[in-house]
């Protein structure tokens, strides 16, 4: 039997051990960014408290969001954390109340401001590492539940929580990569007629001609007002799927399958559904119905004579299994980009009463999201590019540490068994070789 730790004492003196050791990676990646400049110099509001600045509300919320603190009255736990002060530069922390009526005071101005400093940086690294002449829009909305009485919070479209009023938050990402574009609305809001409106304003922002755009849509977005007087007025191709209506059911039955893969088949039949102008191209793809009643209800099919069948319309010139090829990819792209910020940045904790402080909340975690999406390409090796921040927190971000000093120089010291100590050594000088943004 080994013999435990007798005659031990207890200390509180130290003010330099953390639980998160590897933050000074992630402020390294920032400071590349200049992102505290760059809040300095396009946020102009005026400080009620000399004693912190702007920019330096919206870092620590970036920072704790990234970290996974959670609630903003969980903050309070960070200010006996004398690294992650000394990282950032404050000598200590405002307190929660603070930090709430620093997000009341944000007006639509200062949201604005934020979202431009958001979008110069994005523009730079797009520059920076887009050699490709096209670009992949994946939109798509999501329920956001309140349980107080948030301004413009409004019983709608709420499939897991019927009756309770909701935020329907629109996103856009670029491809199965970044964060593009996104607006907080009420719950009772048509996401088909806001879809436009996000495709345009995501259109807006690119910084360059683009050759080719594409979008992918769900079945919520089909509609002629989006098909036809928007994306085939304006050339853009696209992928909606849709839901199985009954003037198609004789054509799908009627109409030769191919083998597309396993046991799913393929086809393609034109048609023009009521009150549109002309018909449009429309890809059919069945398989016959699992016995397993979980699965049927997990592959979401149209059911019709023991086969589940799914539709998109596409004005795109590929074969029917290449299309759905490219369509399904949406669910690694805006799918699982809202899961991701569901589990990991905590975007259904809905921070305040006001409608404006939230929207200003979302701006600033969705700017939180994209700055890790940068630091995994541009710093991390290619295994790295895609997988979850809690995997980035449990590898580079959450390891216990402590700062020395010795001589004129400061050491962290982490554990001796630290397993990820060559990635983080990698990215430490893939840092140092990038370029200031």
């Amino acid at each position: 039997m080994t013999k435990g730790i007798k005659n031990l004492q207890i200390s509180f003196g130290n003010n330099d051990l953390t639980h998160f050791g590897g933050l000074f990676l992630f402020h390294a990646f920032c400071k590349k960014l200049k992102l505290k400049q760059y809040l300095q110099m396009y946020i102009k509001l005026r400080p009620q408290n000399q004693k912190y600045q702007t920019a330096e509300y919206i870092l620590l919320l970036i920072y704790t969001i990234i970290l996974g603190i959670g609630r903003i009255e969980n903050i309070r736990f960070l200010q006996i954390n004398g690294f992650f002060k000394k990282t950032i530069g404050m000598k200590d922390l405002p307190d929660p109340s603070a930090i709430r009526r620093f997000l009341y005071r944000l007006t639509p101005t200062t949201i604005r401001q934020i979202v431009k400093v958001h979008n110069i940086i994005q523009k730079k690294i797009f520059l920076l590492s887009h050699t490709k002449t096209s670009v992949t829009f994946d939109v798509d909305g999501t329920v956001l539940t309140v349980y107080g009485n948030q301004q413009r919070a409004k019983v709608g479209y709420n499939p897991k929580k019927r009756g309770k009023k909701s935020y329907c938050l629109m996103l856009c990402f670029e491809s199965n990569r970044e964060f593009w574009y996104g607006s907080l609305r009420s719950g009772n809001i048509s996401q088909l007629k806001a879809a436009r409106h996000i495709i345009k304003d995501s259109l807006a922002k690119l910084p360059i001609p683009i050759y080719r755009i594409r979008v992918r849509l769900d079945a919520i977005f089909y509609g002629k007002n989006l098909v036809e007087d928007y994306l085939d007025e304006n050339s853009i191709a696209y992928t909606i799927e849709t839901q199985l209506r009954e003037p198609m059911l004789p054509i799908v039955e009627k109409i030769k399958y191919s083998h597309y893969k396993s046991d799913w088949e393929t086809a393609e039949f034109n048609y023009r559904p009521r009150d549109w102008k002309k018909a449009h191209r429309f890809i059919v793809l069945r398989r016959p119905l699992p016995e397993d009643p979980d699965e049927k209800l997990q592959l979401k099919l149209f059911e019709m004579k023991d086969y589940g069948y799914r539709v998109l319309v596409t004005n795109l010139k590929l074969k029917p299994q290449n299309i759905w090829n490219f369509h399904s990819q949406r669910a690694q792209g805006a799918e699982q980009n809202i899961k991701e910020l569901k589990l990991n940045y905590s975007l259904s904790k809905i921070p305040t009463k006001s409608y404006i402080a939230n929207v200003a909340y979302l701006q600033i975690l969705l700017f939180a999201f994209n700055i890790i999406n940068w630091f995994k390409w541009l710093c991390l090796p290619e295994e790295y590019h895609y997988v979850t921040l809690q995997t980035i927190r449990e590898r580079l971000l959450s390891i216990p540490a402590r700062l020395t000093r010795t001589g004129n120089k400061n050491i962290l010291k982490f554990p001796a068994g630290y397993r990820y100590k060559d990635i983080l050594n990698s990215a430490i000088l893939n840092i140092k070789k990038l370029k200031p943004i």
